[in-house]
């Protein structure tokens, strides 16, 4: 079997039971490390979080006509995100020169800025993804066809053998948690504090209150990303996800001529660090965004997925000048 069919075989393991497949979705997560650096130095790593949700139920055939009604169907949060959305593309295309285009441009910058770990840690969808245990609501026959089926659940985590192992695969992703969820929990209380303090900015005619949807944006973006750092906390506290070594993704270092391991000395790192030894050798970074391009091609990355992998090596960059 080729690397790359290998991966994509390893994308979604298959549910244990079909009637689960039903219940929650299918999930994988991605180590790309993008940075190299002896211990205790902490590694900048990318993570992609896949969670493929189950399929929609077929509606009942005599079911009744959607209630009418002021609450949207599909729910009062989806509802104002796509709002929010669509309100923001729209001021992307405003006039040259309007407080709207203005605003706009410098909200791309500032995205550009934020944590890349962040953004991947929102995109968990803890409705979708495998649960952390099995729900209490469930009796009987069921239940144990779900407990059954959950001590079964293996999410996978690909990692590039050539520059990782299996325990550093796992050890860096418990680090990462480790870090960024008291980091979100601070960040969401200290927005939604601060939000009620931009009120007397209401009052300014024509200009929306920017600030407090600022605030209130950056609250529920902190709020996401906490809830997806803990669903996925618990599932490595459980046992849950499991390394896999994924050669596909070691063109991604062979490309930008990375042959040693990550835990390991180079001949280079050796000259550089002398007699000060390993633990004043700086970090550097491992890849390049031309060899970031096979990671986008043998993840069938979209553009909004290959967009963040170059955000992270950007930052990565910057972190290590």
């Amino acid at each position: 079997m080729t690397a790359t069919r290998s991966l994509r075989a390893f994308l979604f393991l298959p549910s244990p039971m079909a009637s689960l497949r039903k219940s929650w979705g299918k999930m994988r997560i991605v180590a790309l490390p993008l940075t190299r650096a002896p211990p205790p130095q902490r590694i900048i790593s990318y993570y992609s979080f896949k969670i493929v949700p189950p399929p929609a139920p077929p509606p009942p055939k005599d079911s009744p006509s959607p209630p009418s009604g002021w609450l949207p169907q599909e729910g009062v949060v989806r509802w104002a995100t796509l709002k929010v959305d669509g309100t923001w593309a729209g001021w992307g295309k405003a006039e040259t020169g309007s407080w709207r285009l203005r605003v706009f441009e410098f909200g791309e910058r500032f995205l550009d800025r934020l944590d890349f770990e962040e953004g991947a840690l929102k995109r968990v969808d803890v409705k979708t993804a495998p649960p952390t245990k099995v729900s209490e609501d469930l009796e009987g026959a069921e239940r144990e066809e779900a407990e059954a089926a959950w001590e079964k659940l293996e999410i996978p985590l690909l990692y590039p053998p050539s520059v990782s192992s299996a325990p550093t695969a796992l050890a860096e992703l418990r680090a990462l948690l480790q870090r960024r969820i008291p980091l979100h929990n601070k960040g969401f209380y200290t927005y939604l504090l601060i939000a009620p303090l931009t009120a007397p900015f209401m009052i300014i005619p024509v200009i929306p209150n920017l600030p407090f949807f600022f605030c209130a944006w950056r609250a529920w973006s902190h709020y996401q990303a906490l809830r997806g750092a803990r669903h996925v906390d618990a599932l490595l506290q459980s046992g849950k996800i499991v390394p896999v070594p994924e050669a596909a993704l070691d063109a991604v270092y062979a490309t930008a001529k990375v042959d040693v391991p990550l835990d390991s000395d180079s001949p280079n790192d050796k000259a550089d660090a002398g007699s000060e030894g390993d633990a004043n050798q700086k970090p550097r970074l491992i890849v390049t965004r031309d060899s970031l391009g096979h990671a986008m091609r043998a993840l069938d990355m979209k553009d909004d997925d290959a967009k963040d992998v170059l955000r992270a090596y950007e930052q990565a960059m910057n972190r290590l000048r």
